[in-house]
């Protein structure tokens, strides 16, 4: 058997294989003798049908399976050995015939098409280029209404009788109703409280601001009526585990109105809220704290915005080409789904942008020793499990239990790919932002989101 490449151009090879008789035919008799051990066939017992029946009846097909199977393998080693670094999977070369019988075994030759990955700089690195950091600008605004949002946690709540305010909470009793506004028997039924502001409908608003106690009203549209996806009205108005393609119209019945009067800033406040060793001692130092948690907060946002940004920069300024009529063909014979001419050539940009970033990330990877170890995936997802427990008021759970719950999250497949690529990133956007400056450039809130 022989192998031999032969490169098209620099990015697209074929490999041709010679294969005699005698490398595959020794395969074919095993793979007709296995066979032969599991056909179960009328008048014979199972085991003991004779070769030439199997042969007659199943033997082109195992005589394909199998030359096949002997195929990839010998393909996959050669590349593997000769560490070609290829993209996607060798195909067969276009209309090859593969014209051998199994009453009629000879030598015969066939071609893959292989992709084979650019040759690329990083070129934009090397003159330690300069990118904007869009920092969000915390104004004294944004200060106040989170120093609101904690005295109102820690405030007292009464019930409202009388005339409802902005920053009332309601409870109400959604009852599903049909076409025909009645309520559904079995339908959905459940309670939630309903700030008045996320009713965006003001025609509802100021009907709901007149309701008196066990006073009802009809929506017929949840989602023209409340400041809330689908998603969020299934789950939170509904209590559905699962959105459905229509929202249904409910009957909305006020249960009750709650009032919540902030905590005053006292010295007793601040050491419920801070603790008793915390140096938040006045207004200016619970001021000054909840900046600083702000700040930590769009940090993140902040790094993240920063590093999409330089990922988009790299795949602009990264010159490199590719293999497109070979990967198109690829698509197409590897979709799950019949997929058009049309079709592909509308997907392609985005598939090749993804593919320039993979090769992007994976020769920074390689060259600069940005890896992701199992040890460092299993400390993230015991972490993980630290942070949840904490947050069910659990914060020192024993070793033993605490290796129970990282052993079966690692099991996980899903969970270990997601936390490796997370690591991934986070090493990789450190590696980035060694070797670019950064700029502040500040923006307001409403400025950030808006890009």
């Amino acid at each position: 058997m022989q192998i031999t490449q032969e490169n098209v151009d620099s990015l697209n090879a074929i490999l041709k294989l010679k294969v005699k008789k005698e490398d595959y035919e020794p395969k074919i008799l095993k793979s007709l003798n296995e066979y032969r051990k599991k056909v179960d066939l009328k008048g014979f017992r199972r085991g003991q049908v004779p070769l030439g029946v199997v042969k007659k009846m199943y033997g082109n097909h195992i005589l394909a399976e199998t030359v096949n199977e002997m195929l990839n393998e010998l393909v996959n080693n050669y590349i593997i050995e000769n560490k070609l670094d290829v993209l996607g999977n060798p195909l067969p070369k276009k209309d090859q015939k593969f014209d051998i019988e199994i009453n009629d075994l000879k030598d015969f030759d066939f071609e893959y098409e292989i992709g084979l990955a650019p040759e690329f700089d990083l070129d934009f690195f090397k003159k330690k280029p300069t990118l904007n950091k869009d920092v969000i600008d915390i104004t004294a605004k944004m200060i106040d209404e989170e120093m609101d949002r904690v005295r109102k946690r820690y405030g007292n709540v009464e019930e409202v009788l009388g005339k409802m305010e902005k920053d009332d909470m309601l409870t109400l009793q959604f009852d599903e109703i049909d076409s025909n506004d009645t309520l559904v028997e079995n339908g959905i039924s459940h309670n939630a409280p309903i700030a008045l502001d996320m009713i965006k409908d003001q025609k509802i608003q100021k009907k709901v601001k007149g309701l008196k106690k066990g006073e009802n009203f009809l929506i017929k549209d949840l989602e023209k009526t409340f400041e809330k996806t689908a998603d969020e009205l299934a789950k939170q108005i509904l209590n559905l585990d699962l959105t459905p393609e229509t929202l249904p119209g409910v009957q909305a019945s006020l249960v009750d109105v709650k009032r919540v009067h902030p905590a005053e800033i006292t010295e007793d406040f601040l050491k419920t809220v801070y603790g008793e060793g915390s140096d938040v001692k006045d207004e200016a130092g619970m001021r000054s704290h909840i900046e600083k948690e702000i700040k930590v907060y769009f940090e993140k946002q902040e790094d993240s915005r920063l590093y999409n940004k330089l990922a988009e920069t790299l795949i602009e300024k990264t010159a490199m080409s590719f293999p497109d009529d070979f990967l198109k063909r690829w698509i197409k014979l590897t979709n799950e789904n019949p997929i058009s001419e049309e079709q592909i050539d509308k997907e392609y940009p985005a598939f090749a942008k993804n593919l320039k970033w993979s090769l992007i990330v994976k020769k920074v990877s390689k060259e600069n020793g940005v890896d992701v170890s199992m040890e460092e995936v299993k400390a993230r997802t015991a972490d993980q499990v630290r942070q949840q427990m904490a947050s069910y008021g659990i914060p020192d759970m024993p070793q033993e239990e605490m290796e129970k719950f990282v052993q079966n999250m690692m099991a996980k497949k899903d969970h270990s790919s997601q936390t490796r690529e997370t690591l991934l990133e986070e090493k990789l956007f450190e590696f980035f932002k060694g070797q670019i400056k950064t700029k502040d450039k500040k923006v307001s809130l409403e400025e950030f989101y808006k890009q």
